[in-house]
């Protein structure tokens, strides 16, 4: 959730643009033919309704005037609301956070991410590894008291 979180922002923000779009034409256009639409909170509540799935026959069979064109607007306008935002917008939103979880997935795939304090260490280790121990240690350390004391049994 961290790692989407701006484009989360930035989506909900563009989404927020075209849903305000839709609710000021249905507002403006059909408020005074639809029951819906009469007031910009009903209008609210009904295209968020209608992207959630509720009461879909109800909003289309409300229109109350007899003009054919009024008719086709209505019915365009919903179709196209109901497809941009319920296939298209919510559909979206869920890749957002799959393509996230995908992202995070295959970045910690071989486990946790190494870090610069990691690397460092991991070249110090490899650096005191081909380094000649019993110039730098004076025999403290338990590979130099092995070293000494392989060297004294290949002695006697």
């Amino acid at each position: 959730m961290k790692e989407a979180f701006s484009k989360v922002m930035r989506f909900m923000v563009c989404a927020l643009v075209m849903y305000m779009g839709f609710l000021f034409c249905g507002w403006l256009v059909l408020g005074p033919y639809h029951i819906k639409f009469r007031h910009f909170s009903t209008a609210f509540e009904c295209l968020f309704s209608l992207v959630n799935g509720d009461d879909m026959f109800g909003t289309f069979a409300a229109t109350e005037s007899e003009d054919i064109g009024l008719w086709f607007f209505s019915r365009i306008y919903l179709y196209s609301f109901i497809s941009l935002f319920v296939f298209c917008v919510l559909s979206l939103f869920i890749s957002l956070f799959t393509e996230t979880y995908d992202t995070l997935q295959t970045y910690f795939k071989d486990g946790f991410p190494k870090t610069s304090l990691h690397r460092f260490l991991e070249q110090c280790e490899e650096e005191v590894e081909n380094y000649p121990c019993k110039l730098c240690c004076d025999s403290f350390c338990e590979r130099c008291q092995l070293d000494e004391s392989e060297e004294e049994k290949i002695e006697s």
